[in-house]
C-alpha cells in the first residue's frame, strides 16, 4: 500500500512513456531539469517554457564550472551520497553563475536515478521569486527599523528641548481644553505634579472660565498679545502665548507661560549667560567673517593658540591657525554654508609659536544684517589623542589618517592607499543593514554575488 491507496506500484501497471511525453511532464513539474555523470558533467539540459536565460550551451561542461564557488562543495557532497546509494540524499540548494550576467541563479535540486550507468537526474525549482521576496522583506524590515530609530531620536530631542526650556510649556486639546503634556517648570508654576495635570482640563488650573475661547482666539489670529489668565492655587497672574497646530488627528495648542510683568526678563538672563559663557568657558569660540577673517574670538582661544592680545587677531584669517591652512578653512565655511552647521571636524590648531594641538571644530553660520557670520567653537582633544592606544599595525588606514593626508599627498596618491579602506567600509555597511543576508547586500552595491563573496574573503569578513 502506498500514499494514493491501496493500489500498488506494478510493472505494466501504466504504459512506457513516451520520451517527448517525459520530457514534457518534467518541465512542468520542475523549472530546470539537468541529467548528469557520477562525475558532474551534464549530459542533457531541459527547461520549463518560462524559465530564462537560455541554457543550450550547457551539455558536455561540468556543472561545477556554473556553480558559484561556495555552491561547489555542496554538489560534490551531495554526489559522493548518491554515488555511495545513500537512502536519504536531500535536496540541496544551488546558486548558478551564468556566463555573460551578472546575476545568480539560484536553484534548488532533488536528485533521482534514471539508468543503472548511475546518470542522475537532477530536478530543480528557481528560487528567485522567493529570493526576491526576501529581499523585499529585508528592506521593509529595514525601513521599518530606520522609522523606528527616527520617532525615538525626535522623541529624545522633544523631550529635552522641553526640559531645557526655563519657561513653563503646557501642551492641550483645542477641542476641550485637556492638557495632553508639560514640562518640568510647569509643575512650579502650577503647583501639581506632570502626572497631576495630564488630563485635567485648563479650566480646573485657573479661574477663568473663558480660558480655552480666549487661547483659541488668540491663537487662530495669530496675535503678538499674550492672553492673561489667573491660576487657581495661588491667584497668581501669568501670560499666556498660544500657538494652535494640528497634531495627527486633531488641533493641538502650545502654550508659553510667564509671569507677567516679566515677559523679558528671561531674555535679558540669557544674553547674560551667553555672554558669560563666551567670556569664560572652557571651549574656544571664533566668530568670523564670510572670507574666514576672525571677526572676535574668546580668551579659551587666545590661550590655545599662545596669542598675547585678542586686538591682535581681528583682521587676520582663520586659516592661520588651522594646520592644514586654506584647505581646513575652505571645507568647514563650504560644508557649513550648505548645511547650516557641522560637527567635529577633526584637525590641528597652530599656535603662534608652531604648536600643534589637536582639536575638534563645530561650525554654525549666523544671520548678521546682510552678511554671513559663522560661529566656530573649538574643543582642545590633544588629551584624548594621548591617552588612546596605539592601533595594531595594518596595512590599511583609518579615516582619520585619510583626512591628515588631505594637503599633504597628491589626490593620486590619497586615493591609492586609501580605496581598499573605503572599500571595505562599504561591504561592512551593506552586510549590516541587510542583516547579513549575502544577496540583497550584493544587489544594494551593485555586484555580482559572486564578486561580493570573492571580497568578503579578500577582507577576511566571510567568516564574521
Amino acid at each position: 500500500m502506498n500514499s494514493f491507496g491501496n493500489m500498488s506500484w506494478r510493472s505494466g501497471l501504466i504504459p512506457m512513456i513516451e520520451p517527448d511525453a517525459m520530457a514534457e511532464i518534467l518541465s512542468s513539474v520542475a523549472d530546470l531539469g539537468l541529467v548528469v555523470s557520477p562525475k558532474g558533467q551534464i549530459l542533457g539540459v531541459l527547461t520549463s517554457p518560462n524559465f530564462e536565460p537560455d541554457l543550450s550551451d550547457w551539455p558536455e561542461t561540468l556543472l561545477q564550472s556554473k556553480l558559484t564557488v561556495e555552491s561547489v562543495p555542496k554538489l560534490e557532497a551531495r554526489l559522493a551520497q548518491f554515488a555511495d546509494d545513500s537512502p536519504n540524499t536531500a535536496p540541496v540548494e544551488l546558486n548558478h553563475n551564468v556566463d555573460g550576467s551578472d546575476l545568480d541563479i539560484p536553484v534548488r535540486y532533488s536528485f533521482h536515478k534514471i539508468s543503472n550507468d548511475r546518470n542522475i537526474l537532477m530536478l530543480g525549482r528557481d528560487l528567485r521569486p522567493i529570493v526576491d521576496m526576501q529581499q523585499q522583506l529585508v528592506a521593509a524590515q529595514v525601513a521599518l527599523e530606520q522609522d523606528y530609530e527616527a520617532q525615538r531620536g525626535h522623541e529624545t530631542k522633544y523631550r529635552v528641548l522641553m526640559e531645557s526650556m526655563p519657561e513653563a510649556m503646557v501642551f492641550m486639546s483645542a477641542a476641550n481644553g485637556t492638557i495632553q503634556d508639560c514640562n518640568r517648570a510647569s509643575e512650579k508654576v502650577f503647583g501639581r505634579s506632570r502626572d497631576g495635570l495630564i488630563g485635567q482640563s485648563i479650566n480646573k488650573v485657573v479661574t477663568d472660565s473663558d480660558s480655552l475661547d480666549r487661547l483659541l482666539g488668540s491663537a487662530a489670529e495669530n496675535s503678538d498679545l499674550p492672553v492673561t489668565l489667573t491660576l487657581s492655587h495661588n491667584s497668581e497672574r501669568y501670560s499666556v502665548r498660544p500657538t494652535l497646530f494640528r497634531s495627527v488627528d486633531e488641533n493641538s495648542i502650545l502654550c508659553r507661560i510667564t509671569p507677567l510683568g516679566l515677559e523679558g526678563a528671561n531674555t535679558d538672563a540669557l544674553q547674560q549667560n551667553l555672554n558669560h559663557f563666551y567670556e569664560t568657558g572652557v571651549d574656544a569660540i571664533i566668530f568670523a567673517s564670510q572670507e574666514g577673517l576672525i571677526l572676535s574670538a574668546n580668551d579659551a582661544f587666545l590661550k590655545l593658540a599662545s596669542v598675547a592680545q585678542a586686538q591682535s587677531l581681528k583682521g587676520r584669517s582663520v586659516s592661520e591657525f588651522l594646520s592644514r591652512g586654506a584647505v581646513d578653512l575652505k571645507v568647514i565655511l563650504e560644508n557649513t554654508v550648505r548645511t547650516g552647521a557641522i560637527r567635529m571636524y577633526s584637525t590641528k590648531i597652530k599656535g603662534e609659536h608652531g604648536t600643534e594641538r589637536s582639536v575638534e571644530i563645530s561650525s554654525s553660520a549666523l544671520g548678521a544684517g546682510d552678511e554671513m557670520v559663522f560661529a566656530l567653537l573649538i574643543r582642545d582633544t590633544n588629551r584624548m589623542e594621548t591617552s588612546k592606544t596605539a592601533p595594531s599595525a595594518r596595512n590599511e588606514v583609518d579615516m582619520r589618517s585619510v583626512i591628515e593626508l588631505i594637503g599633504s599627498q597628491s589626490l593620486k596618491n590619497i586615493v591609492s592607499r586609501t580605496t581598499d579602506v573605503v572599500e571595505k567600509m562599504c561591504i561592512e555597511t551593506a552586510v549590516e543593514m541587510t542583516s547579513n543576508n549575502r544577496v540583497a547586500a550584493a544587489e544594494m552595491l551593485g555586484l555580482s554575488r559572486q564578486s561580493l563573496y570573492v571580497k568578503l574573503r579578500k577582507y577576511g569578513l566571510l567568516e564574521r
